[in-house]
């Protein structure tokens, strides 16, 4: 009776997991606070309902968006510790690099369910896309650039492989 409850045994804390969904919904919250703690329970939720919405239209993508994902998280540690070498030795954790590219997948998810009901291949599918991709990419640069302090300055070294990212996501979305 006095064991500890089954998620916070597993580190799993779902109020940060809805702070942080919240402050991702919110596209002009630019708050230090919103990146929070990092965890990979989020990440991986948003990972699942986004390979959930794209089976609702008989496509099963899971792999894709876990393999894409996982070598974006390496490439990217790898890429913000190349950037912010030879500073005061901030490096930046394979965890928080991908608690942040999971976090900001959840515009895709809503790319995802607005497929659902849009037309393939339309024009206001591929502005949706483009207004959700830059809402990604614009997230995902800023709590990367916040992560490293050396990094300041090279928010377009950054951005481009975060848009590239997010930019497969959206194709597979939406076609």
């Amino acid at each position: 009776d006095d064991e500890t409850p089954l998620l916070e045994e597993l580190g799993i804390d779902p109020g940060q997991i809805v702070r942080r969904t919240f402050a991702m919904l919110n596209p002009l919250s630019t708050r230090a606070e919103d990146a929070g703690d990092d965890d990979l329970a989020g990440p991986l939720l948003f990972a699942f309902a986004l390979g959930s919405l794209h089976l609702m239209r008989g496509r099963v993508h899971f792999g894709y968006i876990l393999g894409w994902s996982a070598l974006a998280t390496f490439a990217m540690q790898w890429l913000l510790n190349q950037l912010a070498a030879g500073g005061d030795g901030t490096r930046i954790e394979l965890y928080r690099c991908g608690s942040i590219i999971g976090y900001c997948m959840l515009p895709m998810c809503l790319l995802a369910a607005a497929a659902l009901v849009l037309p393939t291949g339309s024009v206001t599918t591929a502005i949706i896309a483009a207004v959700l991709v830059s809402w990604c990419t614009s997230k995902a640069t800023a709590q990367f650039l916040r992560s490293l302090p050396n990094a300041q300055g090279k928010r377009l070294i950054v951005a481009y492989p975060t848009f590239t990212l997010y930019t497969f996501y959206a194709l597979l979305s939406t076609y």
